[in-house]
């Protein structure tokens, strides 16, 4: 009896409240706070990122996480779904979450980044090469190599603990490029002229319709030679080469998967199957859950 009349009094006095504060701001605008504190509370407690998960092989509770960065290196892809992992497009702003969250996973013990990359943008390619170093630190990385795995794409597999490299793979193409197209010439026989009015001497530098002079050569020399030794300096970080050895290697050739081993750009000879195999093995685990991650 003495519950049920406590019971009657609380719910008395959430009657009585709820028509005090109703009357006081209406009733919706009351109904909307409490679903926006609900959604609130609800989206806090659920942090972790909506990532799909493709089981490939069946296995234990430990898992070889593998995920796939293919086709050209860019910031960002412009999908609206930041983990979005295109086939196409390895988009750092989609690959660095997917990575922080397989670092926190306890489940994943080791990850396998299967890239097949022709290289791409720097900065990107920076990033996603430290994220690759963090992630390292909380679990072993494993770089496999596919058809082509050069410039950028071999930036990054650098972060990785070790890499493995099919034989026949396209690798190296250690370097930076800019280029720009001067057509003065065309322009000239066309009788087409352009005037330019600039805040500055080097606001056009690049520009197609004239000669790079002198001064602006030496700029653009000078920001490509400190990409260039931003790039070699984490192959040395992460490959933990000699810096000589590594200038001697990154004059822009690219090398066979063969050729990577006998110069120590890579660790291991073998296909996917070998290199979740190697993962598995360097991460210490045995009948590991194979899971690919994506969007």
């Amino acid at each position: 009896m003495i519950f049920k009349e406590t019971v009657f009094s609380i719910g008395k006095w959430l009657t009585t409240a709820w028509l005090f504060i109703a009357n006081s701001i209406g009733s919706l605008v009351l109904i909307g706070i409490i679903l926006v504190f609900a959604f609130g509370l609800f989206s806090s407690s659920t942090t972790t990122p909506n990532i799909s998960q493709k089981v490939i092989e069946e296995g234990g509770l430990d898992k070889v996480a593998i995920v796939n960065l293919s086709g050209p290196i860019v910031e960002s892809a412009g999908s609206s779904d930041p983990l979005a992992l295109s086939p196409e497009i390895v988009a750092s702003r989609r690959v660095l979450p997917l990575l922080d969250h397989l670092a926190e996973d306890d489940s994943v013990k080791v990850v396998m980044l299967r890239i097949n990359s022709p290289g791409g943008a720097v900065v990107p390619s920076d990033e996603i090469y430290r994220k690759v170093l963090e992630l390292r630190e909380k679990k072993p990385v494993v770089a496999s190599m596919g058809d082509t795995a050069a410039s950028g794409g071999y930036y990054i597999a650098a972060g990785a603990n070790k890499i493995i490299a099919n034989p026949a793979t396209i690798t190296g193409s250690i370097g930076v490029i800019a280029q720009f197209p001067e057509v003065s010439g065309l322009f000239n026989k066309l009788g087409v002229e352009m005037r330019t009015f600039k805040t500055g001497e080097f606001k056009d530098i690049g520009s197609v319709t004239r000669e790079v002079t002198a001064a602006e050569d030496e700029i653009i020399t000078n920001m490509i030679n400190e990409m260039y030794s931003l790039f070699v300096q984490a192959i040395v970080d992460g490959r933990q080469m000699d810096e000589a050895k590594v200038r001697e290697l990154a004059d822009g050739r690219i090398y066979t998967g063969l050729q990577a081993k006998e110069n120590g750009l890579i660790d291991e000879l073998g296909n996917y199957d070998y290199s979740i195999e190697y993962a598995s093995s360097l991460a210490g685990i045995d009948n590991p859950t194979v899971v690919e991650y994506s969007d």
